[in-house]
């Protein structure tokens, strides 16, 4: 029986192999062939799996290339599972009160699991290189077994969508919006209108009012979010 570090200093080997293949791939297989051969690899691998694969592409395919809602909903609702599961997470500095907000890094998968079903979420990136310029276009993928189509499809992404907006809404920046004057617009520069990040140090609790009344509307403003929600 083999020893326990010829293994292991045979599966890094295999490791390190791997690697410096890809890393080769990469760099001297033009990307038109890489595409293709990408795309052959997934119709075998459909051929033989029982798997379904949703993709949500970053922008929508429209010519003014608007973000989709569906994939920032999806995003904001794998920060949470990304935050505790991922092995890969990306930071990025917050302009609110947190310091820094933690998603799924690029090429990264995390798993979630929905009424006894597993997820398994993929942040993927398709690059294109021009002899002028580089584009990099992101989208996600939601897999899952085909016997799960249906549930999926309608229960789980509802959930999705609907708890990603709710997330987005709690850490989206607040802003202070103000007209500008007709000799300040310009197409080209601020536009009617122009904003300042919303930075107040106030709060409800600092704010000077008769407790009681203040406890009052405190009450009243979470019955309120309690019927919302």
């Amino acid at each position: 029986m083999p020893e326990a570090g010829s293994i292991w200093g045979f599966a890094g080997t295999t490791m390190a192999s791997l690697m410096v293949f890809w890393s080769m791939y990469k760099q001297f297989v033009p990307y038109q062939i890489r595409d293709y051969l990408e795309k052959c690899i997934y119709r075998v691998i459909g051929l033989v799996s029982n798997s379904v694969h949703i993709r949500f592409t970053e922008y929508t395919e429209d010519k003014d290339l608007t973000k989709s809602q569906a994939y920032d909903s999806i995003r904001n609702y794998l920060s949470s599972k990304s935050t505790a599961r991922a092995q890969r997470l990306k930071a990025n500095e917050s302009k609110n009160s947190r310091p820094l907000v933690l998603s799924l890094d690029d090429q990264e998968a995390v798993e979630d699991v929905f009424q006894g079903v597993k997820v398994v979420s993929s942040l993927n990136v398709w690059k294109s290189y021009n002899k002028s310029d580089s584009t990099e276009k992101r989208y996600l993928t939601l897999s899952f077994h085909n016997r799960h189509r249906d549930m999926i499809t309608t229960t789980y992404l509802d959930h999705v969508v609907r708890v990603g907006k709710e997330i987005g809404l709690n850490n989206r920046e607040r802003k202070l919006y103000t007209n500008n004057s007709s000799q300040e617009w310009y197409p080209w520069r601020e536009g009617r209108w122009s904003n300042v990040p919303f930075n107040h140090p106030a709060t409800f609790e600092t704010l000077a009012m008769d407790l009681e009344k203040k406890d009052r509307i405190k009450k009243e403003l979470w019955k309120k979010r309690r019927r919302k929600q």
